[in-house]
């Protein structure tokens, strides 16, 4: 997909345009492993290949250094974070207790039919799939997990929970044991007790 050239544009509005278009760009090829933890981040190619100039660029990475998914080195190179096995084992412990929290307080707010029906769906087309990429699995746990955290209607809560699962996905996955894939019983089992509005039990499920 290509952008029209920004040449010429000043007003402020297009100019944040752009860097959000840069930004949500960018952040999806890191997300998807088209930009995997460790590759240079060159301004002028990634410019070239958005159709964009080197500003909005220049702004979205250092966005994206302020969330932890890019980092610059001694030369001022940007690339994107790796991410060490502690420093994943931490996130995941503060994760578990954003979430479970979110989990709890979802469950006392409810959320809407028609949400849990699209985290169900999303569950059931995953596991009907012989045999799911990561970013598929990734896409369908964000899915479940973002309803939840949204259900929370705290807004720090969902910034932070959406903030620590956007950097454990620059972690090589292929290393990730087993007993840390999160699995359709569990997500089944959290959306029942927020069904139900079991706080106790949903907080239970997420843990």
């Amino acid at each position: 997909m290509q952008f029209g050239s920004d040449a010429g544009l000043v007003n402020h509005g297009e100019s944040a345009l752009l860097r959000d278009i840069a930004y949500g760009r960018v952040l999806s090829m890191i997300m998807s492993g088209a930009l995997p933890a460790g590759s240079t981040l060159q301004e002028r190619r990634l410019a070239e290949a958005l159709g964009l100039s080197r500003t909005p660029i220049r702004e979205a990475l250092a966005q994206l250094k302020s969330e932890g998914l890019v980092c610059f080195n001694e030369n001022r190179s940007p690339s994107v974070s790796r991410l060490e096995v502690i420093d994943f084992v931490e996130i995941l412990k503060v994760r578990k207790l954003l979430e479970c929290e979110a989990a709890r307080i979802a469950a006392g707010h409810g959320v809407s039919a028609e949400k849990l029906t699209i985290a169900r769906g999303a569950i059931t087309k995953l596991v009907q799939q012989p045999s799911p990429t990561t970013v598929e699995h990734w896409n369908a746990d964000d899915l479940v997990h973002g309803i939840i955290a949204e259900a929370s209607q705290n807004r720090p809560l969902v910034s932070n929970i959406r903030d620590l699962r956007r950097r454990t996905h620059i972690f090589d996955t292929r290393v990730i044991p087993d007993r840390l894939a999160p699995g359709a019983a569990e997500h089944r089992a959290i959306l029942d007790a927020v069904e139900r509005r079991d706080p106790d039990a949903a907080m239970a499920a997420m843990g």
